[in-house]
């Protein structure tokens, strides 16, 4: 199969290259390289793959591209944090070039399937909670008050007790909060009514493992931790520390996609997460004891306005579709932290 991946030189597109080529599928990488996320050329790109070095917004397909048959659609400038500095940017480069995708993606004859990566941030608030005292269900929206006053969690509008989270699942309706979301569900909606091959998303819950960098300004929470922790920096940890959060091995993803491509009959959509609730404190323990490093968290307290208290999703779909449980953080620190193998053939690990 002739595949073409955009975001294919970054950290989860390279993951994808690496599997599609190592099984003997001819592979088409297309990446604007964009310098808010790589300094130069990564050093793990394959020599035996096409790499096509343009921003999306700007390309014009080329006959390497007439015999394609499925697209992995990676490409985007990611981060909530850059959203909100470079809106403009940001959307253009996300939806801008998706829909340049789409157009072009129209006219290739052989084209059999394409793989959207889209993300958890396109649910916003719509996390749902219950009240273990009373039984009532509310939104995550947490009051300011509250906050202040030091009572983190997200309490019942009935009750006043703490309310747990239910993990979302893919019936849970988009509502983006911001910038970054919103172009990530924007993407999505490109593909609406696009007829001239199944699509199928994936929304990933946050993704960590191998290459992902630990010194990027715009780093998600899992990389800035093992960076601290790395470099000696006990992490300095908002509210409690007792956050809740749903980390998913990129071997995980790489698996998603190869099912997304292969499977005759797979979901349309699939959340790419794990099920199984970390707290912020036990996540820098556990890369702390991968690392080799006595370097506990330091509880700060205070908070941020519009953080979220807890994220978790349900790995329901992507159990069935992988046909085993993903790997918890538990297992999957140590993969991605420190250089070992693995009994299931997910790659091993460098930290990079």
């Amino acid at each position: 199969m002739r595949v073409l991946v955009t975001g294919g030189a970054g950290f989860i597109g390279s993951h994808i290259v690496d599997a599609l080529a190592e099984r003997g599928d001819s592979v088409v990488v297309l990446d604007s390289l964009d310098p808010g996320v790589h300094h130069a050329p990564p050093t793990y790109l394959r020599s035996d793959v096409d790499h096509c070095f343009v921003d999306l917004r700007w390309w014009t397909p080329d006959a390497r591209f007439d015999d394609i048959e499925a697209i992995v659609h990676l490409a985007a400038l990611g981060g909530v944090g850059r959203a909100a500095k470079e809106t403009a940017n940001v959307l253009t480069a996300n939806v801008g070039g998706t829909a340049r995708l789409v157009d072009a993606a129209a006219r290739f004859p052989k084209l059999k399937a394409i793989v959207l990566a889209s993300s958890f941030s396109v649910y916003g608030s719509n996390y749902k909670y219950k009240c273990g005292t009373c039984g009532a269900e509310r939104n995550a929206e947490r009051s300011v008050e509250n906050l202040a006053a030091g009572r983190y969690e997200v309490l019942c509008n009935q009750c006043g007790a703490e309310a747990g989270i239910l993990p979302l699942d893919e019936t849970a309706q988009p509502n983006p909060l911001e910038p970054y979301g919103a172009s990530k569900y924007m993407q999505e909606l490109c593909f609406r009514g696009f007829t001239a091959a199944p699509v199928r998303i994936m929304r990933f819950s946050s993704v960590y493992g191998p290459r992902l960098r630990l010194d990027d300004g715009e780093a998600t929470i899992i990389a800035k931790m093992a960076g601290w922790i790395a470099s000696g920096n006990r992490p300095a940890l908002f509210e409690d520390g007792r956050q809740i959060r749903d980390w998913v091995y990129v071997g995980d993803v790489v698996a998603t996609t190869l099912a997304l491509l292969d499977n005759p009959s797979p979901p349309s959509l699939v959340n790419v997460c794990t099920g199984v609730p970390t707290t912020l404190t036990e996540a820098c323990t556990l890369i702390a004891e991968a690392l080799g490093v006595d370097c506990p968290p330091e509880i700060v307290g205070g908070f941020r306005p519009g953080d979220m208290r807890h994220c978790l999703g349900d790995a329901a779909v992507l159990r069935t579709l992988l046909g085993r449980d993903p790997v918890d953080l538990n297992r999957g620190v140590p993969l991605a932290f420190q250089p070992q193998g693995d009994a299931d053939g997910i790659r091993p690990a460098t930290t990079r």
